[in-house]
């Protein structure tokens, strides 16, 4: 398909050997008018399971990014001992360890596109799917503070998915609200509301009052979707640099590209 249009904004970037050119455009997209399912869904975040949704869905991290991962850490780890240059003490690096750096920055930038396309393809076929989601409000940098979950927590990108999920609601016409952060979801009982201990290692859920059985995650997908309207607010995209202002006007040169 060819569109006439243009872009005053472009911006180069550099990852690894490779170089990028981005720019935007100001358009407009119709949202579906349709979703197949019409009820609030509650989306439970976790390290053990990626995402677990109210209606039993699991998403979990693919396999590729694992894999990605343990190569390069078996590459940090061969290089372990070698002198790769040091600017400070004037120590030049070698070929060798110039060929590592390249090396190392392929492998991060690898798993980063890969982390990426995964939210991306995630964020979209439930954006796609489901009119009313519901996530919750994550403390992201008091996970991170914990060296227990930090690793976790960071590869599996919690803010990027819900930033995703969040400025699609525009494109495909959901709505996305945050529960509090403190409301105990993963304490809460989903059948009688009973509130009581929930240690992180128990991964599944036993209520103390009514002795309902449930898969931890599910149990808090569930109390997400649940949750009274006075604990959710809606959930506002971010801007971008590029957003924060309108582009300047100029005169149109009938260039089409």
């Amino acid at each position: 398909m060819r569109y006439n249009c243009c872009s005053q904004t472009f911006t180069i970037s550099r990852t690894a050997d490779k170089w990028y050119v981005s720019f935007t455009i100001k358009a407009d997209k119709i949202p579906p008018l349709y979703h197949s399912v019409s009820e609030t869904i509650g989306i439970d975040l976790g390290v053990s399971t990626f995402a677990t949704l109210s209606d039993g869905t699991v998403y979990q991290l693919p396999n590729s990014l694992k894999k990605a991962k343990i190569k390069l850490g078996k590459l940090q780890y061969r290089h372990r001992n070698k002198q790769l240059g040091n600017k400070k003490l004037g120590i030049k690096s070698s070929k060798n360890a110039q060929k590592f750096y390249r090396n190392q920055a392929k492998k991060h930038a690898d798993i980063a596109q890969r982390r990426r396309d995964f939210l991306q393809k995630t964020t979209t076929e439930i954006s796609q799917k489901y009119a009313h989601i519901r996530i919750e409000d994550l403390n992201i940098s008091g996970m991170v503070a914990n060296h227990k979950l930090a690793s976790s927590v960071v590869d599996s990108g919690f803010y990027e998915f819900r930033r995703f999920l969040t400025y699609k609601s525009s494109i495909y016409g959901t709505i996305v609200e945050l529960v509090d952060r403190w409301y105990p979801s993963s304490k809460t009982c989903s059948r009688c509301g009973h509130v009581q201990p929930m240690p992180l290692q128990a991964r599944v859920f036993v209520c103390e009052a009514c002795g309902n059985n449930c898969n931890r995650d599910l149990n808090a997908a569930i109390n997400l979707a649940s949750v009274s309207k006075n604990r959710v607010r809606m959930a506002s995209p971010e801007l971008t640099p590029d957003q924060e202002k309108e582009p300047t006007p100029y005169a149109d040169t009938g260039n089409k590209f």
